[in-house]
Order: structure tokens, then sequence, then C-alpha cells
């Protein structure tokens, strides 16, 4: 039961510092984009009849928003995003002139992430501005509000606070006699609970509607935005939490009934569903086999809930329950408890890392990422916790439950700052975002020309977009085109590029680069049949 004691003071210092430290809003997204139509910089010959994403997972399509919009920063009208696959989302557009275009998006991924960007390209072959000036004037309204996403993160916190007080407090409270289970104390800590429970639930559906559209604390409360959410995993699960949290306190006004029967097989199943919300609209849910680790994530949190929801009981619930002899055998029975929950909360704990990290390679990378470096917080502390665990149990058996007080105000503390670092791995990605940098140059060689862009250029697949004029300016389509690329720090060999012909000089193709570094791009273009010229230059891939 100590296991939480000295502990939380230091603990509690590292979240704050976590809190000031690692920005809210900031990489909380898990989906990433892998390709889009059109292509990132890339240069059309003709107008495309549709915006088309490609995310790396499944994504919810009603919480998509798709704009477009010209060089002149105007918004060009396109139809509502609709769903091409569990993981692709199109748009359509009307027939846009020649010119540079902007197209700004903003996806909810199924675990509830909300995730932002922008990329731009062009229609004719003809120079039409900077792409990157067009962006930074156009992007910014995929932005949601600070406020919103502070109190998102107040209110994910808020969630995990009520369902230990609700549920973890008052299993535990359930195990003491009756004189102490209806205290006024125990009822004040059980009812909070629930009440911020609700609150919780019911404030972070109307947030995630406000992130998702990027929108400001007025969204939260907009019947529109709500209509959006409600169509989510995650919007329902918040939904169903509300829900049964609702049930549990009909619960708590005929707690009087609970040796009978119904009422322990349905507060048993309110408790199970409300601790399955979490996992269910959360990192879990996005894992294969999905049902294994929602379950794994299940009992993890379950065990959590009682642990730390006995520790505030303990120290919020009146020093009866550690002064009077009727409160020892709860003391002693959550103790023995506690030996079987932290091995479990260990267990399932290590097996979620290893899985959200990527495998053991991942696990070693962990500093890589904010979600990486938070759990290695989290894991510190809880270290400390098991150790002082030990201590609390040795000295629960040889000078008995009064003695515990101190440390057990201590372990509360603690296990409420482990809760903070849970929310905060929640709202975190488990993945590394990719470097990587649009490489776009002009290269010339014997009066031909050629625009290259790579894009999205990093380690992994990339496209090639290719545009050629001829010596003199001549509109004679080339007769062909071939590329490779090498990388002479490693002594990789020719890496073909496969090219394929989108109209008169325009070229696109694919490759795939295994290593970052300055990569050496050459073009053997033929302007004429029979006459061939090499245009080279050097691609740095971070």
């Amino acid at each position: 039961m100590r296991r939480a004691s000295l502990a939380g003071l230091v603990g509690a210092a590292v979240s704050v510092a976590l809190a000031l430290v690692v920005p809210s809003g900031t990489a909380s997204a898990h989906a990433g984009l892998e390709n889009s139509i059109p292509a990132a910089s890339s240069v059309l010959e003709e107008s495309p009849t549709a915006i088309t994403l490609d995310f790396d997972e499944p994504i919810e399509a009603g919480l998509t928003s798709i704009q477009l919009f010209d060089d002149q920063a105007t918004l060009v009208e396109t139809g509502d995003p609709t769903a091409a696959g569990d993981d692709v989302v199109t748009a359509s557009v009307p027939t846009l002139d020649d010119g540079l275009y902007a197209v700004v998006w903003r996806i909810t991924s199924i675990d509830g992430h909300v995730i932002d960007g922008a990329f731009s390209f062009q229609v004719g072959s003809v120079a039409a501005g900077d792409g990157s000036s067009l962006l930074d004037e156009v992007s910014g309204d995929a932005t949601v509000a600070p406020a919103v996403s502070r109190l998102a993160d107040v209110a994910r916190f808020a969630g995990f606070v009520g369902v230990v007080l609700l549920l973890g407090a008052g299993l535990v409270a359930l195990m003491g006699p009756q004189s102490l289970t209806t205290s006024p104390a125990t009822r004040v800590i059980v009812v909070g609970g629930w009440v911020m429970l609700v609150l919780a639930s019911l404030a972070s559906f109307g947030l995630l509607g406000a992130t998702a559209v990027a929108g400001t604390l007025g969204d939260a409360f907009s019947p529109d935005v709500w209509g959006k959410v409600v169509h989510s995993r995650t919007g329902r699960m918040l939904l169903v939490r509300a829900a049964l949290a609702l049930v549990g306190g009909g619960l708590l006004l005929t707690i009087g009934s609970r040796a009978t029967a119904w009422w322990r097989s349905v507060a048993m199943a309110v408790a199970v569903g409300l601790v399955f919300t979490f996992p269910a609209s959360g990192h879990p849910a996005s894992r294969s086999p999905q049902a294994l680790w929602v379950l794994l994530d299940a009992v993890h949190l379950g065990s959590v809930v009682v642990w730390v929801g006995g520790l505030a009981l303990f120290t919020l619930g009146g020093r009866a329950w550690l002064r009077d002899d009727e409160g020892a055998p709860v003391v002693r029975r959550f103790s023995a408890a506690a030996v079987w929950l932290v091995p479990i909360i260990v267990i399932t704990g290590s097996l979620q890392t290893i899985e959200l990290a990527g495998g053991l390679d991942g696990v070693r990378a962990l500093t890589d990422t904010g979600w990486g470096r938070t759990l290695l917080v989290k894991l510190s502390v809880v270290s400390v916790l098991v150790a002082l665990g030990a201590v609390s149990r040795w000295v629960l058996q040889t000078s008995g439950h009064t003695s515990l007080r101190r440390t057990v105000a201590a372990e509360a503390f603690i296990g409420v700052v482990v809760l903070g670092l849970t929310a905060s791995l929640v709202s975190l990605s488990p993945e590394p975002a990719v470097a990587s940098k649009v490489f776009t140059t002009t290269i010339t060689e014997a009066g031909n020309l050629a625009d290259i862009t790579i894009t999205p250029g990093r380690v992994g697949a990339n496209e090639v977009h290719i545009v050629v004029t001829p010596a003199g300016n001549s509109l004679t389509p080339a007769a062909g085109a071939t590329a490779r690329m090498t990388l002479p720090s490693r002594d990789i060999p020719d890496t073909p590029v496969t090219l394929v012909a989108d109209g008169p000089n325009h070229f696109t193709g694919n490759v795939t680069l295994a290593f970052s570094g300055d990569w050496t791009f050459e073009l053997v273009l033929e302007p004429t049949p029979g006459s061939t010229v090499l245009l080279s230059t050097t691609v740095p891939i971070p």
C-alpha cells in the first residue's frame, strides 16, 4: 500500500514540469498521411477531379476537413469529404484554372487523435509562384484555439480521476463495514468521483468536436459539431461512458441494496463497461488484434483504478479507515490485493509499451518521442512506488495499520500524479515523426531544363515529379526520360526511378530510399530520338 508514498512528492514536481515542457496539442496525432492525389508539390497537366488523402491508419471520415485555396488564398468550394476506405478520404473539386493551389486538411484518427497538414500543387506547367508562401498564408485556419487544447487535457485528466474515485474508492469502501461505507466522508469521495466522471465525459465529447473542426470553445457547445462527433468511435465511447456513469449514480442512491444479487450484477457490469470505454477510444483501439489490446489495457487500467482508488479512500475518507479497529481488516485485504495488482500493472503495461513503441527496437528509441519520454518518467515514478510499497507492507505487518497514515497520504498523492502522466500519454503519439523535407530544384544541361520535385523527401517511399523544357524553349515533347538515384556515402548502387509520362514533357515516378544522406539524382533525358543528355543534382534526405 505504500506503493505510492514519498515518490508522490517527486513525481508531482516532475509532472508539473512536464505540463510546462510538453506542448499540448502538438504531436497528438497518431495517423499520418502516406499519399495524396494530387501529390504534394506536383505539377498537373489538367485539373484534378478530386482531392484524395491516404493515411496509414483508419480515420473518422465524418470528422475530416479538406479545404482548397487558389493562389490568391481564396477558398475554392469543394465537395464534402467522403470515405473511400477505412484510411482513405476524398473530396470532389470543380474544374481548376492553371495556377498554384494549396490543400489544408484536418482529420481525426480512429483512436481520437486529431492531425492536420497542408501541401501545394500546380495546374499547368507555367511557373505559378511560391507554394511555401501560399501555405503559410492559408494554413492558420487549421489551428485549434489554445483554450480548447488545454481544457481537453484537463477533461481527460478529470475523467481518470473520476473513474478512480467512483470505481476504485467505491469498490474498496464496499469491503468495509456499513458504518465506514456510508460515512459522510466516504460518500463525498465516491459521489465526487461520479460527478467528475460525468462532467469530464461530456466535456471531452464537446471538446473533441471543437478540436476536430479547429474551432473555439463555442464549437464545443454546437449541435452541428455534436452531430459529427457522435458518428465517431471516440465520440460514441464518451457518450457510453457518460451514460454508464449516470447509471452508476442510480446505484449510489440504492447502495443500501448492495447485498442483493441484482445490485451486485448491475454494479459489476457498469464498472467493467466504464473501464472498457477508455481503451476502446484510445491507442489500443488502433492496434491489431484490437480485442486483445483493448482487453489488455482494460486489465491494466482496472488494476490501477483499484490500487489508486483505495489509496485515495484511506487518505480522504477520514481517519477512521486507518485509526479504528473496524478498518484494519479492509486495509490488510487491500494490501494483500496490491501484491497482485502491481505485477499485473507492470506486466500489462510492459506488453503495451512494446506494442505501441513498435517492438524492442522502438523501446530502445523511447527518448525520440514525447510519448516515450513521458512514459519513461511514469515508469521511474512507478518503480519508486513499487519499492516503497514493499516498505509499506513491512510497516503494516510490524506496526499495524495505524502507522500508515502519513505514508498513505503521500501514496495517494503520487497516485494522482501517475494518473496525470497517463492522461498525457493518451494525448501523445507513440510513433516518432518522420523527418522529411520536400526537395525541389531546377537543373540544366545543354540548354535543356528540368524542374525536379521529390516528395515528401524522407527515408522510405517518395514520389518524383519532373517537368522538362527542351533546348530553345521548344514545345516539342521529349522522346523519353529515365532516372536513377545513388548514395555514394553508403556505396548504394543505382536505385531506379520508375518514370511514367503524364503528359508532354511531364514525368512522374516513385522511388524508395533506404537511408538518409546526400543522394545523387541523375536524369537521362532524350530530347530527340537518338540523342541523350545527362542532368544531375544532389538530393539531401534528412
